[in-house]
């Protein structure tokens, strides 16, 4: 009499996909504006910075003055890490939105050392914007002033440099820099980003247990 062959094992089930909630992806839409926006910013002084130091190099000329009157180390031109470091953050920021779309536990702990540098940077960027012309009227009164000097009229020459799209690129990368990452912040730590980012066990399988 011959003793039929047990039934093969069930094979384990994989875990069921898990579902993004609402809150992780507005996060990643967040983070990814945030750095189209800044690499926007970027392109936008890389294209017309020079346009920007003439048209400020031509306001003083008219009001009889010259670049070497400002305090030293005045520029209205993007160079060097000044145009380029944004993109490198817009990089980083896009890398670290994929990687918390994807439920990955160390970007969302590395988003929240990013986006407060963000959010800090950003609004020192806001006000430095809002008040240039105070800040370098300052600046000028620091070392003697300059005499009939318009400093707003120089302002608004070298803003009149760039084109009008980039006054969208700015306030969208601030108010991203700024209310966008205290979004990020608190989106990525509600509880179903929680639950979300919570690391999985992995299914043991007994053989013989009753499925669970």
């Amino acid at each position: 009499m011959s003793i039929p062959p047990a039934p093969p094992a069930p094979e384990p089930q994989p875990p069921a996909a898990r579902t993004r909630p609402g809150s992780v992806t507005t996060a990643v839409w967040l983070q990814i504006l945030l750095a189209l926006f800044l690499i926007a910013q970027s392109v936008a002084g890389i294209l017309y910075g020079a346009d920007a130091q003439a048209a400020a190099e031509d306001e003083l000329a008219a009001q009889g003055h010259a670049m070497s009157d400002l305090p030293q180390g005045t520029t209205f031109e993007s160079t060097g890490a000044t145009a380029y470091a944004p993109i490198g953050i817009a990089v980083l920021i896009i890398v670290l939105a994929l990687l918390n779309g994807a439920g990955k536990r160390p970007a969302r702990v590395i988003t929240w050392v990013v986006q407060p540098i963000v959010l800090v940077c950003g609004g020192f960027i806001a006000v430095s914007q809002l008040f240039i012309a105070q800040f370098l009227e300052a600046g000028i009164e620091a070392e003697g002033g300059l005499d009939g000097l318009d400093v707003q009229a120089l302002v608004d020459a070298v803003a009149g440099a760039y084109p009008a799209w980039t006054d969208i690129a700015s306030y969208g990368a601030l108010a991203l820099a700024t209310l966008g990452s205290i979004a990020v912040i608190i989106l990525l730590a509600v509880p179903s980003a929680n639950a979300y980012f919570r690391k999985e066990e992995p299914q043991t399988f007994i053989p013989g247990a009753p499925p669970v």
